[in-house]
């Protein structure tokens, strides 16, 4: 059997390259990613300080989506895409040059989460929204489930080779090593040639295009009732980065390399359920979606009674597997119920919930296990994640 049988996207050239491409920049993703979560946990020591900066980093989604979706509507992705690969590479350098002239304080770090998030904000919209032009819609769930075994193979290898990394070169040199590996997606976005929609020209006010999209979202029941579980699976369960090192120090005492064992776990179970959905192209009905929601917050919760290293780095395999077969199916199926028209603002609501809840989730989480401790903060808030999901779900069946 041909790859591209089993895996449809990879059938088209555009994406293809893409996908190659994005390997090498997502290995650098993860590497900036997991030195700057151990950079602040050794200044700090704390975890509503590390919660903190993944608030900062996921505060602009919240800020800016609805407008930036608006204005991707209205503009070419690809042109956007490419700029914001620009952005990364600078803010990378940026960062690089600001610890090798010896700032490495708590006050910076904050900063470029900051504009990071605020890169993400446009960048994350803009390519879900370029998906269908990219693959077209009867390849997109292959698409974008490939995308995620891509960002989960990097999840597993990254973090494991940012810490091997850390005892040879310094902080700096981390950041800089990422900036040279968005080189190359950059240049593919440059030079790709893909029929894109026409960009949305009616002369519609910012305020009232936002309201239109607002407006469909909310008419629309599959829009709406997966965006809201997207909130809460994104908000509690996926903090990854805000419980991953103090459950690795504290409850393993393994430290940053039972840090990294604990993302390289994620990333395995992320990885098969990745590929499980890269071979489908049906979409999944809305029970199936409820049923892997709710297992996330079961997985967290269990997870959270368990002290053993093995074990626990099982069951963070089976969290980051029901994690992503979520993730995939309810993007999927939020683009399927979303005209062309309406594509950017949607994926910017998408975006919004999905960025926009992490600020929140992540010093809630943080101030939970300040509070509770470790293990029976995250039981607590895996039993939190399952029960509103419950509700949503009774709401959902109630106004169908």
């Amino acid at each position: 059997m041909k790859i591209t049988t089993l895996f449809p996207a990879l059938a088209v050239r555009n994406y293809r390259n893409f996908w190659l491409m994005q390997w090498v920049a997502l290995i650098g993703f993860w590497l900036q990613l997991t030195t700057q979560q151990w950079l602040v946990y050794e200044l700090t020591d704390s975890a509503l300080l590390l919660g903190l900066v993944s608030a900062m980093q996921f505060t602009p989604a919240l800020l800016f989506s609805l407008f930036i979706g608006f204005w991707i509507d209205r503009h070419s992705k690809r042109l956007i895409l490419a700029g914001t690969q620009l952005c990364y590479i600078v803010q990378a350098a940026a960062l690089a040059v600001l610890l090798w002239t010896g700032h490495a304080a708590y006050g910076w770090i904050l900063l470029f989460a900051f504009l990071l998030g605020s890169i993400d904000a446009v960048d994350m919209p803009a390519r879900l929204a370029f998906m269908p032009s990219l693959v077209g819609k009867p390849q997109l769930q292959s698409a974008m489930a490939l995308n995620s075994a891509n960002f989960n193979i990097t999840r597993m290898f990254g973090p494991l080779l940012a810490a091997w990394l850390l005892t040879y070169i310094d902080y700096g040199s981390m950041f800089a090593l990422n900036a040279l590996s968005l080189v190359p997606i950059f240049f593919t976005y440059l030079a790709m040639k893909v029929d894109e929609p026409p960009p949305v020209r009616e002369k519609t006010g910012a305020l009232a295009g936002i309201r239109e999209g607002l407006a469909f979202a909310k008419d629309s029941p599959v829009i709406r009732t997966n965006l809201l579980s997207m909130a809460v699976v994104s908000g509690l369960v996926m903090n990854f980065g805000t419980y991953g090192p103090l459950f690795a120090d504290r409850v393993l005492h393994a430290g940053i390399q039972g840090f990294g064992s604990i993302l390289f776990a994620i990333g395995a179970g992320s990885l098969i359920g990745g590929l499980l959905s890269a071979t489908g192209r049906k979409a999944r009905s809305q029970r199936f979606l409820f049923v892997s929601a709710v297992t996330c917050g079961l997985c967290l919760a269990l997870v959270s009674r368990m002290s053993l290293y093995g074990p626990a780095l099982l069951l963070f395999a089976a969290l980051g597997f029901f994690v992503i077969l979520f993730l995939i199916h309810c993007n999927t199926a939020i683009q399927m119920a979303s005209p062309s028209q309406y594509l950017g603002r949607i994926m910017s609501l998408y975006s919004f919930v999905f960025l926009g809840s992490a600020p929140f989730g992540s010093l809630f989480v943080s101030s939970v296990i300040e509070a509770a401790g470790t293990q029976d903060g995250l039981l607590a808030i895996g039993l939190l994640e399952t029960a509103l999901l419950v509700l949503i779900h009774i709401r959902a069946g109630r106004s169908a």
